[in-house]
């Protein structure tokens, strides 16, 4: 016969392994929520006003840095810095996050698509980015950006696709 200190402790024993999954699980569904939750709210929806953002930069014509610099400084073009500074600080983010594990890269690669416009978008800008790290001694400018496209390639090799971007669209020089 059970004794009923028996059946106590066996009752207690089920009430902390229901208790401990119910509080896995619902860390779990809270950790899926935020995930969703931060994809949602990213400023880089895909949306007809980033598309044109993102092609309007991709269009910028440029000779050297002295050139870019005579047409697109923030001194001499503050619309088209505004566009940048929104494009590449929320690249920035995204990268910042993947780096911090907030997010992984099966869903950041997802979330951008392959990372193909990023990728292209990085290979335009890597001259200017380079040379302001070091005029402005900067070397943390755009690190995250870089860090993202570098996670991307990888992700794009471990897919079976290329990593690098053929120049089809002549939106940057080799």
């Amino acid at each position: 016969m059970i004794e009923l200190s028996a059946i106590r402790d066996l009752v207690a024993i089920f009430g902390v392994i229901a208790g401990f999954s119910y509080y896995v699980l619902t860390v779990r569904n809270a950790n899926t929520a935020r995930k969703i939750q931060l994809i949602n709210s990213s400023s880089l929806r895909t949306t007809l006003e980033i598309a044109h953002i993102s092609l309007e930069l991709l269009d910028m014509q440029w000779e050297d840095f002295d050139d870019f610099l005579r047409k697109y400084d923030s001194t001499v073009n503050h619309d088209n810095y505004a566009k940048r500074a929104f494009i590449f600080g929320n690249l920035e983010r995204i990268g910042l996050l993947l780096h911090e594990k907030i997010i992984d890269i099966d869903t950041t690669f997802k979330m951008l698509d392959g990372g193909y416009s990023i990728i292209q978008m990085w290979n335009k800008f890597e001259p200017i980015f380079l040379k302001q790290r070091a005029l402005y001694e900067d070397p943390l400018r755009y690190q995250w950006f870089e860090y993202l496209v570098n996670e991307l390639r990888k992700e794009r090799v471990r897919r079976g696709l290329p990593s690098s971007l053929k120049n089809v669209d002549g939106y940057w020089k080799d």
